[in-house]
């Protein structure tokens, strides 16, 4: 079985040669995918006049949750999106930190592909998947409190994500929030930086498929170190790169 020294008994239920860390990246294709499943689903909301721009974090997330997994990954209506292709989505499901000294870790919402062909294998499949952290970003909701000192950090301390060399942070932005004009110039504070060990501040994605639309912003990414060291003698986190997706909600 494998354990983790110092913390008492950890399983991770698979012997450490069953799995290799960092898991492999998802890649970017399937990061845009999400991306138009959460533009249509945002869509979707807005034709039914929901208060987007009012309803709390948890209304939202999980007002989400509901049209992608009730309706979009039903009906297929997002091309490469279905329940062929991706698993049940999950909303605040429990995990176990990196080092399992904290079990019930919540993500606000997980995307697992089905690997029916066994591509990904050598992971640990409950690990294996795009965790995001969503935070509305308003007059109340800080940038720099809120979504970097509550949310990126889950990511690089290993609270959500420790296996994989990615995340996603999402954000329901109001008032005239931006990430030029507000989630970096918070990221770029000394403290901050320092806190989240950023590598690399947030730049924007150059791709068509990324751009900034109507409703949202263009993917930007940004890479931090991480400075935990990984179950069963796996050596030291690598970096992670956290994708931003800002949607407007105002």
């Amino acid at each position: 079985m494998s354990a983790t020294q110092g913390i008492g008994f950890f399983t991770l239920g698979v012997s450490p040669d069953r799995y290799h860390l960092p898991h492999p990246p998802l890649g970017f294709p399937v990061v845009l995918l999400i991306r138009r499943v959460l533009l249509r689903a945002f869509e979707i909301l807005r034709e039914q006049n929901y208060p987007l721009a009012t309803a709390s974090e948890d209304q939202v997330t999980a007002t989400l949750r509901s049209t992608i997994e009730s309706n979009l990954r039903q009906s297929g209506e997002v091309r490469g999106f279905s329940k062929k292709t991706y698993e049940f989505m999950v909303r605040q499901g429990q995990w176990q930190n990196y080092n399992g000294t904290i079990l019930t870790k919540t993500p606000d919402l997980f995307f697992k592909l089905r690997d029916d062909e066994g591509s990904r294998a050598s992971v640990l499949s409950e690990f294996d998947g795009l965790f995001i952290e969503a935070k509305p970003v308003d007059s109340t909701h800080y940038a720099g409190s809120d979504y970097c000192d509550d949310g990126i950090i889950r990511f690089v301390r290993g609270d959500y994500a420790w296996a994989m060399p990615e995340a996603m942070m999402l954000a329901y932005a109001r008032d005239g929030r931006t990430v030029a004009n507000h989630l970096i110039p918070a990221m770029r504070e000394a403290t901050r930086l320092k806190s989240l060990t950023t590598a690399e501040l947030p730049r924007p994605c150059r791709t068509v498929a990324a751009a900034a639309c109507a409703e949202a912003e263009a993917v930007h990414i940004s890479r931090h170190r991480r400075d935990f060291p990984w179950p069963d003698g796996k050596g030291s986190a690598t970096e992670i790169m956290v994708y931003h997706l800002w949607h407007n909600c105002a």
